[in-house]
């Protein structure tokens, strides 16, 4: 379980963001230049450490992914069938595009769950399925361009290779060099609240007003993203018998609002753009009281 004073500051930071994005962050520069610290440099070192410092999960939290890909069917299935024609695509998408990077992750890390190997493993195993599966899936079904598109993402993705590099790192036992290991450190410090902030901004700008009208040929996907998805990996993860903390760590991740990994996908493969920013930003607002039910059933 994730207490609920550690949940409340991120979605603070997202509304501080949200702010600034009305005001100081407005400038698309502005905007720009905090996504380019946190995508090329913060967020990066700090799954980077995540991977490096996380204890061997059991072998069990490693079927996360499994149980991952059946909720994911489950939610994204009932989403496109509750989609207006011609928005299946998107509705399905937005129901299994989890924001793992800027909330599910940190969150996870720090928490109590960080402590434990089963919750960490089920993590880093779920975030390598969003990075190289997701993502992808996502270039298919929604952008032109098609797998290539997605895979040339892929190769340019820097918490792709971050993630490679940890688990590299780990896998020949080798360890950082001091002054590295502490420029490491000092990036990701700035990762969480960065991300954060830069999550509400981009969400500011693309609120449309916090109008409900683009949601009007989607709004199954927001349910079936917040509480579909999450109850059905519970279910998956416990006929797999996965071990406890990758069965809580799991449930907080599929809980997390649609990425905006989804939004740029969307946009660049000619998408309706309201439509993705609207299940962003109504997604997100709705995750708080989400993480707080399913704090309450898991905990």
């Amino acid at each position: 379980m994730i207490p609920l004073p550690i949940l409340l500051p991120f979605f603070a930071l997202i509304l501080l963001g949200w702010l600034l994005g009305r005001g100081p962050l407005a400038a698309p520069q502005a905007q720009a230049g905090l996504r380019a610290f946190v995508l090329y440099a913060a967020l990066p070192a700090f799954v980077f450490r995540f991977v490096v410092e996380a204890e061997r999960p059991p072998p069990a939290a490693l079927l996360a992914p499994l149980a991952y890909v059946l909720a994911s069917a489950v939610a994204g299935g009932a989403s496109a069938m509750g989609a207006r024609r011609g928005l299946r695509r998107m509705a399905f998408m937005a129901a299994i595009s989890a924001n793992l990077g800027y909330i599910g992750l940190p969150a996870i890390a720090v928490s109590p769950l960080g402590a434990d190997p089963a919750a960490v493993g089920a993590a880093i195993a779920l975030l390598v399925l969003d990075v190289l599966g997701t993502l992808n899936l996502g270039m298919v079904l929604m952008a032109r361009g098609g797998l290539g598109a997605g895979l040339g993402a892929l190769v340019r993705a820097p918490i792709a290779w971050a993630m490679l590099a940890g688990l590299g790192l780990r896998g020949f036992g080798l360890a950082l060099p001091e002054p590295a290991a502490r420029l490491a450190a000092m990036l990701s410090g700035g990762a969480v609240p960065g991300a954060l902030v830069s999550l509400g901004a981009v969400l500011a700008a693309g609120g449309a007003g916090l109008s409900f009208r683009p949601l009007a040929g989607v709004a199954a996907a927001v349910p079936a993203k917040l509480v579909l998805q999450p109850a059905a990996y519970v279910g998956a993860a416990m006929l797999l018998d996965l071990p406890r903390g990758a069965v809580v760590a799991g449930a907080m991740m599929a809980a997390c609002p649609v990425s905006l990994g989804f939004f740029l996908v969307a946009a660049a493969g000619g998408q309706d753009s309201r439509t993705a920013a609207a299940l962003c930003l109504w997604s997100t607002v709705a995750a708080a009281p989400s993480f707080a039910l399913w704090n309450a059933l898991l905990g």
